[in-house]
């Protein structure tokens, strides 16, 4: 079983092709997806999509890229309430982001928070997005005392990874790991805990070798399992089952669907 811990199937990035790409996956040996929602809207759509595709589970939250909503909407409010849908596994995905001036980076650090102390109320892990921001992301993890999440599309080195690992975080590996120029990412590998990693593929963006250049779908994700595979010297099918366990511990909610290898049916 294949699980994509870290995917955008929706229409904002899809398309009208969407229907089409989650018919595919629906019938690959991709098994779970977890369909990320980054602002209110794509939140939503994100839940919608659970109630017609079983192998889908939601997280919602506001990327910091677009902390305009908590501007324009009650957020909290509306976060709370979709949260509360027994197929959302996660708030997320969410965090800080410097390498773009596109929001106020004081904006980024006070709904980040804000945004924590709705998972640590909830009991529900965070998905964290940081890019440029180690220092004050993890720092913000800290002070709210909630470290119950993973750092998606991990892009830094062993130190930050280290950090991550001994607060007893996940790290999710995203197709990155499989580019030429980032054999920092395959040090970290080489050390993060096997019952502390999943794989994804943030789809439709980074796309893994050798699907570079196209636009990235969870049927992708076996590059990055493959990848880590071979840096570990371990057997795919081994890998699997680990990961497997790893994302139904983390995503606590994924149990009552998921028994063992198979699916169980809502209740």
């Amino acid at each position: 079983m294949l699980i994509d811990s870290h995917a955008h199937l929706l229409k904002e990035e899809f398309g009208e092709e969407l229907e089409k790409e989650l018919k595919k996956i629906s019938e690959s040996s991709v098994k779970i997806v977890n369909n990320i929602g980054y602002n209110l809207k794509s939140s939503e759509e994100a839940v919608r999509l659970t109630a017609r595709y079983e192998f889908l589970f939601a997280t919602v939250g506001i990327h910091p890229y677009d902390i305009k909503d908590f501007v324009s909407n009650n957020a909290v409010e509306n976060i709370c309430s979709l949260a509360k849908n027994k197929r959302v596994v996660a708030i997320g995905e969410i965090g800080l982001d410097y390498f773009r001036d596109i929001s106020d980076f004081g904006d980024q650090k006070k709904y980040f928070k804000d945004q924590i102390l709705i998972a640590k109320e909830l009991g529900v892990p965070i998905i964290i997005h940081s890019r440029d921001a180690f220092k004050d992301t993890f720092n913000i993890i800290k002070e709210t005392g909630y470290f119950n999440g993973v750092f998606h599309s991990f892009d830094y080195g062993i130190e930050e990874a280290k950090k991550i690992l001994d607060s007893g975080m996940f790290i999710s590996f995203s197709g990155m790991l499989t580019f030429k120029s980032k054999e920092k990412l395959k040090e970290v590998a080489k050390i993060v805990p096997l019952d502390r990693v999943l794989f994804e593929t943030d789809s439709p963006y980074l796309a893994p070798v050798p699907k570079r250049g196209k636009r990235n779908t969870p049927l992708y994700v076996e590059y990055v399992y493959k990848t880590f595979s071979e840096i570990r010297g371990i057997k795919l099918e081994e890998l699997e089952k680990i990961v497997e366990e790893n994302f139904v511990r983390l995503f606590n909610r994924s149990k009552n669907f998921i028994n063992g290898r198979h699916y169980v049916q809502d209740s």
